[in-house]
Formats: structure tokens, sequence, C-alpha cells
């Protein structure tokens, strides 16, 4: 009966130790790992959050670049002369026979200003597509706006009528490009 008699009292003890690991438990779920597990979630939004910050930093920065590589291709003051030295140039490499070259004024659009010039020579075919590839391949953007090719003017000799512009676009106020 003692061993009857000693468990009990023990109960209590036990339905007491039963209830302080159930609100220990409580306790520490609700007030201690609960708000770690958030405050984690929240970390880990916030890593992706600056992740995808920085993704979206070095896609502008690379914009960037592209946009100065665009601009340094521009011409570099709203002269027509730009142009009409650089077309002059390209011709004379590719062995084009310019007859008349004439500056178009200066067309100033909303950010930009058009540059524009018009020529009238005589080439053979191959003269004509090496001058164009020049002209493609020029550190200068130069846009072919209208391009009419006639009869020959003697053998192989085409009578070419080219329109080109430019554009320039003045630099941003700040300094910086872009």
């Amino acid at each position: 009966m003692v061993a009857f008699g000693r468990v009990w009292w023990m109960k209590p003890v036990v339905l007491i130790a039963a209830l302080g690991v159930v609100l220990g438990g409580f306790v520490s779920y609700n007030y201690v790992h609960k708000p770690h597990q958030q405050k984690l979630l929240r970390t880990e939004a916030l890593i992706k959050e600056e992740r995808a910050r920085h993704a979206l930093q070095e896609d502008v920065a690379a914009l960037l670049a592209q946009v100065e590589q665009y601009r340094k291709r521009l011409a570099t003051e709203p002269d027509v002369s730009v142009l009409y030295r650089e077309v002059v140039a390209l011709a004379q490499q590719a062995g084009v026979q310019v007859t008349t070259i004439a500056q178009e004024p200066p067309q100033p659009l909303q950010q930009y200003t058009r540059l524009g010039v018009n020529l009238q020579f005589s080439a053979s075919y191959h003269q004509l597509g090496t001058f164009i590839d020049y002209l493609e391949r020029s550190p200068l953007f130069i846009h072919v706006d209208r391009l009419e090719a006639g009869d020959p003017f003697s053998g192989d000799q085409l009578s070419v009528k080219l329109g080109l512009s430019t554009l320039y676009l003045p630099p941003p106020a700040d300094g910086k490009s872009g």
C-alpha cells in the first residue's frame, strides 16, 4: 500500500508537469519558433527582392552602355558638314565618282536634329555595293533615306541618286549620357 499511496499524490505533480510541458511547448512555439520562422521568411523575401533589384541594376547598366555606344555613333555637332565629310570620304574609298552633293538644312525634331545630304554619282554595281557597305559600317550612324539607280551612263556605270541622313542628339543637361 505504500507504493499505491505514493502514486496518488504524484498524479497532481505529473499533471502539473504535463501542463508545464504543454504550456512551455505552446509558449515556445508561439513566442520563439513562429516569430523566428516569420523573420526567416521575411529575410528570404528580402534576399529575393535584393537579387531581383541587383539583376535590374545590371540590366540597366548594360542598357546604358548600349545607349552610350549608340550615342557615340551620332553626329557630334548639329552641323551637316559632319555628315558631308564622312560621306565624301567613304565615296572616295569606294571609288564612286560624286557629281553633285547638296546639304539639306538641319531639321530640328523632338529631341534631336536630323542632318541630311543628297548626292548624285556614277558607279558600277560593285562600287555601289561597296559604298553602301562602307556607309553601314561607318563609325557615324548614317541612314539611307532614298536610293534611285538609273540607266547606266556608259558601259556598266549607273546613275545613282542617294539621300542620306544622320542624327544629332544634344548631350544631356546634367553632363551624363543616357
